[in-house]
C-alpha cells in the first residue's frame, strides 16, 4: 500500500516541531502582509478627493481688441492647468472643473465642492450678472428679495461646512451693494468701501509679512516685483483673530496716490490676507489684472498656494510646484510701460521670444 502522506526524511520529532513553527510563522507573516497592503489600497480608494471649481464671470471691462488684461477666463484656465499638473502634492486626488458665467441662484451645483475660485467684474459694475456667486442688486433697491437672501445664506452654510471661497481682482469690489458687502465680511473678514478702497496700477514691490511667515500660503514665497492693478485698502474688523495679513506692497508710481505720500506714490500697505474660522476659509486677492503676472514665479506660487489652502489641502513644504508649461493664453499687455519701475524688476517674456 502506498503511503501518500508527505514526510520529512531523516528528522526527529524536535526538528519536525521547529519546522512546523517556522512554516506557521511564515504563513502568518504572508497573510498579515497581504492584509496590510489591501488595507492601504482600500484607504487610498476610500479617501475623498478634493474638488475645486474655477468660476469666471463675463469679460466686460477690457479692450475687445487688446488682450492681456482682465482675462477672467484665461487666468483661471491657466490656474486650473497648473493645479491639474501639480508636482508635489501626493496622496490626494484633486478634481478641477471650469465653469464660465455661472448664473444659478441655488447651490445644487456647489454641493460637494471643496473650493470655488472666482474671477469677475464687480457685482455692481452692470445690471447684467457678472459675479458667479452674487447677482446684481436690482436698480433702486437696497437689498435682495427673500429667495436670493436665502440662497446667499446657503452659501454661508456651505463655507462654514468647509467650502473655501477665493475671489480675485475686481470681484473684490461690492460698492453700492450692502448685502454683498455684508456677506464678504462674513466670508473673508474684509470688504471694499467706496471712497476708501483703491486700485492703484503700476509696478509693485511685494514682500511677505514677517509675522505671517509660518502661514502655509507663504511657503516657498519670496519677495517679487511686477506690474499689476491691486485692489487694496479694504475695511476689516480691527484685531480680528481669524484674519492673517500675508503681504505688504508698495509702488514708486501708479495711476493714483494716497494722502500723506508724494503724488502717485503708494507707500507700504497690506495687500493680501487669509481668513480662517473653524472649517471656514476665504481669500480676497485684489491682484490679477495683467495675465502676464502668471509668468512671475513667486507670484504664481503665492496664488497656487492660496488655491490649495482655501480648498483645505495642506500646502507642501516649499510651496506648490507645477509641471504646467502653458502659462499664457494671451499676449503680454504693454500698457503703462512708461510707469516708473522699482529696482529689481525683470521684464517678462513669453517662452521662445527674445
Amino acid at each position: 500500500m502506498t503511503n501518500n502522506t508527505p514526510m520529512f526524511p531523516n528528522q526527529g520529532k524536535r526538528d519536525l516541531r521547529r519546522k512546523a513553527y517556522h512554516i506557521l510563522f511564515v504563513s502568518f507573516t504572508v497573510v498579515l502582509t497581504c492584509f496590510s497592503v489591501g488595507t492601504h489600497r482600500a484607504f487610498a480608494q476610500e479617501q475623498k478627493p478634493k474638488v475645486i471649481y474655477f468660476l469666471s464671470g463675463i469679460r466686460d471691462h477690457a479692450s475687445p481688441t487688446v488682450g492681456g488684461r482682465h482675462e477672467v477666463a484665461k487666468d483661471l484656465l491657466v490656474l486650473q492647468h497648473c493645479i491639474d499638473s501639480v508636482a508635489n502634492i501626493k496622496g490626494i486626488k484633486i478634481i478641477t472643473k471650469y465653469l464660465p458665467e455661472r448664473t444659478a441662484l441655488d447651490i445644487e451645483d456647489l454641493k460637494g465642492v471643496d473650493a470655488v475660485i472666482v474671477e469677475c467684474s464687480s457685482v455692481s459694475s452692470t445690471q447684467r450678472r457678472t459675479h458667479p456667486l452674487l447677482p446684481p442688486l436690482p436698480a433702486g433697491q437696497k437689498t435682495y428679495d427673500k429667495a436670493t437672501l436665502k440662497y446667499l445664506e446657503q452659501i454661508d452654510s456651505l463655507q462654514a461646512a468647509g467650502m473655501g471661497i477665493m475671489v480675485l481682482h475686481w470681484g473684490t469690489a461690492t460698492e453700492n451693494n450692502q448685502p454683498a458687502t455684508d456677506h464678504y465680511l462674513r466670508w473673508f473678514g474684509q470688504a471694499s468701501l467706496p471712497g476708501y478702497t483703491q486700485n492703484p496700477l503700476g509696478y509693485w514691490v511685494v514682500t511677505p509679512i514677517k509675522a505671517a511667515e509660518k502661514h502655509p500660503i507663504l511657503r516657498g514665497v519670496k519677495p517679487w516685483v511686477y506690474k499689476d492693478e491691486i485692489f487694496s485698502r479694504l475695511i476689516v474688523n480691527s484685531g480680528d483673530p481669524y484674519r492673517t495679513d500675508l503681504l505688504m506692497g508698495e509702488s514708486p508710481e501708479t495711476n493714483m496716490g494716497e494722502v500723506g505720500s508724494p503724488k502717485n506714490v503708494i507707500g507700504p500697505r497690506c495687500i493680501a490676507s487669509a481668513y480662517e474660522k473653524g472649517k471656514q476659509r476665504g481669500i480676497l486677492w485684489g491682484g490679477m489684472d495683467f495675465h502676464s503676472a502668471l509668468l512671475n514665479e513667486n507670484y504664481l506660487r503665492f496664488v497656487l498656494n492660496e488655491v490649495v489652502w482655501v480648498a483645505g489641502i495642506d500646502v507642501p513644504k516649499g510651496g506648490v510646484k507645477t509641471n504646467a508649461r502653458q502659462l499664457q493664453l494671451a499676449q503680454i499687455n504693454k500698457t503703462y510701460e512708461n510707469t516708473k519701475k522699482p529696482e529689481g524688476y525683470v521684464e517678462l517674456k513669453l517662452s521662445g521670444t527674445k
